[in-house]
């Protein structure tokens, strides 16, 4: 079947051409249809049988353009083999964080998949102030599994060759490339900023040598490090949840990349849920000293978790006699070796985290954690403290050496003066 954009109507016919597709329901011609895509780039169906909802699907169709711009944007719809592609990898390594994927077609350019309907988006969840007390867990053994596994600690030379090949995603990649790492510093016509923004705050990072500097140090590590295949962008908006369960989902970005640009992506969306808590939990009448504290407490976990069961991962592999530094001949070798690697991994971590935040703050596309918060003054507050933390972080990521560090800079951002 050759290209063509589908509709909530000419919907069911697609799914009666597919045996795959069309088993799953009943009575194609009573169907719930409905287009719910609110994202940048594809249409997104939600499809049910009419009064039997365990029979649902969910299918994501790419759009030959940037859906959010139109048609003056083009893009390759070959972007959605490579979000296949990424879920059946994902989904083979961490099944149970990873939703099934029931049919896919390279000459439609869409995937059909379990639909999540007892979940939410966790944006949504973190914006509602809930509680998920096993999200950490679930997010750590995500990042640990996939980003180990796809790895040269793990992957033959010439297997992780092939898949590094593979996993070309250019286009999508030079959109990372420009709107996180290049336009929000440079004051691009594509900058969106915030209207209650001082213009102080802009140029504090727009007109800083040391900070721009480590920006693209940040980008080069980006565009040149192979370490993994990584979701390639990884936020609170790319995970669906409820009290039991998370769903990683949307991984169109998907490429082999520096590991601490999922790590960092995660963490700096769950840090810009922390900013938007306090003036968020206030204008719903609560205290948001406890959930603010739930949150941090998250974000710590999600990096300590993954960096405990990331080693785990690595120390079993070595015990099997799979070293990747060879035989360790003074017994020392290889944790000194892990040791370094960590530590590394975590400043790579810190610098994506900082780029990420600030391009959510100046740049093209925002965080309605931050942007939704009705008050102006409170928003701006929450929007100068996210630029100012991601400041810190990035200048001093090699000198933070735990997530007590990041505590810290939280606690400084919070009680300095944003005038000064």
């Amino acid at each position: 079947m050759s290209y063509q954009a589908l509709s909530a109507a000419s919907l069911p016919a697609y799914l009666a051409s597919v045996p795959a597709l069309r088993e799953r329901f009943s009575d194609l011609g009573d169907l719930e249809v409905a287009e719910v895509g609110d994202g940048n780039l594809n249409l997104v169906f939600l499809v049910t049988q009419r009064g039997r909802p365990e029979q649902t699907l969910v299918l994501k169709q790419a759009l030959p353009y940037l859906r959010c711009v139109g048609e003056s944007w083009p893009l390759t719809r070959h972007r959605m083999d490579i979000e296949v592609r990424a879920l059946q990898v994902f989904g083979a390594l961490c099944p149970q964080h990873v939703p099934e994927v029931f049919h896919a077609s390279s000459e439609m350019s869409l995937v059909a998949m379990r639909r999540l309907g007892e979940h939410i988006v966790l944006r949504h969840g973190l914006i509602a102030g809930t509680v998920y007390p096993k999200l950490a867990d679930h997010l750590s053994t995500y990042l640990a599994r996939t980003l180990f596994f796809t790895s040269d600690l793990h992957l033959p030379p010439e297997a992780k060759k092939q898949a590094v090949a593979a996993a070309a995603n250019t286009e999508l990649c030079k959109i990372t490339e420009d709107l996180v790492f290049t336009h929000p510093y440079d004051d691009s016509p594509s900058n969106a900023y915030p209207p209650g923004l001082p213009r102080a705050a802009i140029e504090r990072i727009q007109r800083n040598a040391g900070l721009r500097a480590a920006v693209a140090e940040m980008k080069y590590l980006f565009m040149t490090a192979a370490e993994a295949r990584l979701h390639g962008d990884l936020h609170t908006g790319s995970v669906m949840v409820n009290g039991d369960e998370t769903w990683v989902i949307d991984p169109e970005f998907s490429f082999y990349g520096p590991m601490g640009f999922d790590t960092g992506a995660m963490l700096a969306n769950l840090l810009m849920a922390w900013l938007a808590a306090e003036p968020r939990q206030r204008a719903a009448g609560n205290d948001p000293a406890t959930y603010q504290a739930w949150l941090l407490d998250t974000v710590c976990a999600v990096w300590e978790g993954f960096e405990a069961k990331f080693l785990a991962l690595w120390r079993a592999q070595e015990a099997q006699g799979q070293g990747f530094i060879g035989k360790d001949l003074d017994g020392d070798s290889a944790e000194a070796f892990r040791a370094a690697f960590m530590r590394r991994l975590f400043a790579d971590t810190l610098g994506f985290a900082a780029c990420k935040i600030m391009r959510r703050i100046v740049g093209l596309a925002k965080v309605a954690d931050i942007a939704g918060i009705a008050d102006e003054a409170a928003r701006t507050q929450a929007e100068v403290r996210a630029l100012r933390l991601a400041e810190h972080l990035l200048l001093n990521r090699r000198d933070i050496a735990s997530m007590d560090g990041v505590r810290a800079a939280l606690r400084g951002v919070c009680s300095a003066s944003l005038s000064s």
